[in-house]
């Protein structure tokens, strides 16, 4: 897959949303018209524009790859809000569609991916779909999940703090606050309010839960691209290897080292699925390959290099004896942030589109810096420089969640643990820290679980043979309205996948482990156990 659909594709855009909540609709007529729906002020902010009115049922056509098939959307109350903070001088965009008539009680905000806070109409329509009130926010950085070019430096060169305070954590807030209220005018009834988004969609999540406490009842977050300061900047660690071994190697010879790991790692756990299920146990060398490789028929050659080069991306950013963050987890595809491309006939490396205009837009404020001259003691200066600028504004990794607790929220994050993009490991990391914040474990569990799914990617995307999670909104509806905390989650392999399963994704620290009988391609088989 294309890496910037990759990561575009990372906003919710589950099949599982559309009529998949047993509650019943409320069939009702608004006691309010839409075109009276008023709008509360906003502290600091003013509101530019207002629009209101009612659409008939409507086919949003697919748009892939944003939306993959059309959904049918019912006539809906559709409110538009333009806001403006004087001292940025902005322009965010708010749009909430309401169902005229089949309206579920719940209140939705849908978050974005990449550099893109929302997606309007392509997350609204399915949610609408199945009977929620939703919202969607453009942060007042436009919709582009590929590039801040537009909205990243002032006229003057500077940072433009302002929108990227939009972006991090005011729209979210501002969203939760009109939509809520929007929704409650309309019909006359205060809704249970959701957040649903992974990717940046799970970081906003996050910092719903942990600056703005009282905005959501249930929040659900998957592989949230929280430690944003460090994280983006170890994106770029695979680059600056290959760069510092003066090879660049082709995604042929990289997938074979994956694939050859995943085939030693795979059975570890007892059944052959393709599929590494306890990443603790893998311990794989690549230069246990270097020679000759067939995979699926193509002979492949891997070189001392080349085998150097995957063992350094899995051991992550290392400089001077100092580890900055993570590594790439065993069986991740290597096509992202090891991305290589022909220029004039060689070989060159291609940075990651986030890693790359971080550095040049918000790190450097050039845009016409080359990313391809960072070695490793330039990206440690630079990792020290985005920590030090950013972490206030941006990390979104703060431990306590008691003022969550005590609203009675309810948090669930989910991550695959062969995400090529925003390691596992870190939220791993943040669950650990909330647990040693907040009691421990049994503790946190009340009101914060977190499932990891193996062999899984970027939200659930791209070609690992994973079981996907296919029920998690379910399953937090479930844990809120029908007090049924979840063990586990319901995981099913996409259809390209070259063998089909279910599988149950385990809450942590709990893994899945097969019985030792019964059908192995069925999650009933399987039981969650701590991990040997």
């Amino acid at each position: 897959m294309d890496i910037l659909n990759l990561l575009i594709l990372t906003l919710f855009l589950s099949p599982h949303f559309i009529n998949a909540f047993p509650s019943p609709l409320y069939s009702l007529r608004s006691p309010h018209i839409c075109s009276e729906v008023q709008i509360l002020p906003l502290p600091g902010a003013s509101v530019v524009s207002l629009q209101r009115g009612e659409k008939s049922a409507f086919t949003l056509p697919a748009a892939p790859p944003l939306l993959l098939d059309s959904v049918s959307v019912p006539s809906i109350c559709e409110i538009n809000i333009t806001l403006t903070h004087p001292a940025v001088d902005d322009k965010v965009n708010i749009q909430v569609w309401l169902p005229l008539e089949e309206w579920n009680g719940r209140f939705v905000a849908l978050g974005g991916s990449g550099w893109a806070a929302g997606h309007g109409p392509l997350t609204l329509g399915p949610a609408v779909a199945g009977g929620f009130a939703a919202a969607s926010t453009d942060a007042g950085v436009f919709a582009d999940p590929s590039s801040p070019a537009l909205w990243a430096l002032k006229e003057n060169g500077e940072v433009n703090l302002g929108l990227l305070t939009n972006f991090a954590s005011r729209s979210v807030h501002e969203m939760a606050v009109i939509g809520k209220a929007v929704t409650e005018s309309y019909y006359g009834k205060k809704p249970t309010s959701y957040w649903n988004g992974c990717s940046t969609g799970g970081r906003q999540g996050l910092v719903a839960a942990q600056q703005y406490p009282d905005d959501f009842d249930r929040i659900l977050a998957g592989a949230p691209a929280i430690y944003w300061p460090t994280y983006v900047m170890a994106e770029l660690w695979p680059q600056v290897v290959m760069k510092e071994e003066g090879i660049f190697p082709s995604q042929d010879e990289l997938n074979a080292v994956v694939t050859a790991a995943v085939a030693v790692c795979d059975g570890l756990d007892g059944i052959q699925d393709n599929v590494i299920t306890d990443l603790a146990k893998c311990n794989f060398d690549p230069s246990s390959v270097v020679g000759k490789l067939n995979i699926d028929g193509k002979e492949v050659t891997i070189t001392s290099k080349i085998a150097s080069i995957v063992k350094k991306i899995w051991e992550g950013p290392i400089i001077d004896s100092q580890r900055l963050w993570y590594g790439m987890p065993i069986g991740a595809p290597l096509d992202s942030l090891a991305n290589t491309t022909l220029v004039n006939g060689t070989r060159a490396g291609l940075p990651f589109f986030v890693p790359d205009t971080w550095i040049r837009y918000f790190i450097e404020q050039d845009p016409d810096f080359q990313i391809s001259s960072v070695g490793s003691g330039e990206l440690g200066q630079l990792f020290s420089r985005s920590q030090t600028e950013y972490d206030n504004l941006f990390n979104n990794a703060n431990p306590d969640l008691s003022r969550f607790q005590s609203s009675g929220g309810k948090l669930l994050v989910w991550h695959g643990e062969a995400d090529q993009l925003i390691y596992p490991q870190g939220s791993t990391q943040y669950r650990q820290c909330v647990e040693k914040a907040m009691g421990g474990g049994s503790k946190v569990d009340i009101f914060f679980r977190y499932f990891q799914a193996p062999g899984v990617d970027h939200c659930g995307l791209g070609s690992t043979p994973g079981a996907r999670p296919s029920n998690a909104f379910e399953a937090l509806i479930a844990w809120v309205e029908e007090g049924i905390a979840p063990e586990a989650l319901k995981g099913q392999t996409p259809p390209s996948a070259p063998a089909q399963f279910t599988r149950k994704i385990c809450r942590y620290p709990l893994v899945p482990k097969y019985r030792g009988f019964g059908d192995a391609s069925s999650l009933e088989s399987f039981d969650c156990v701590q991990a040997s």
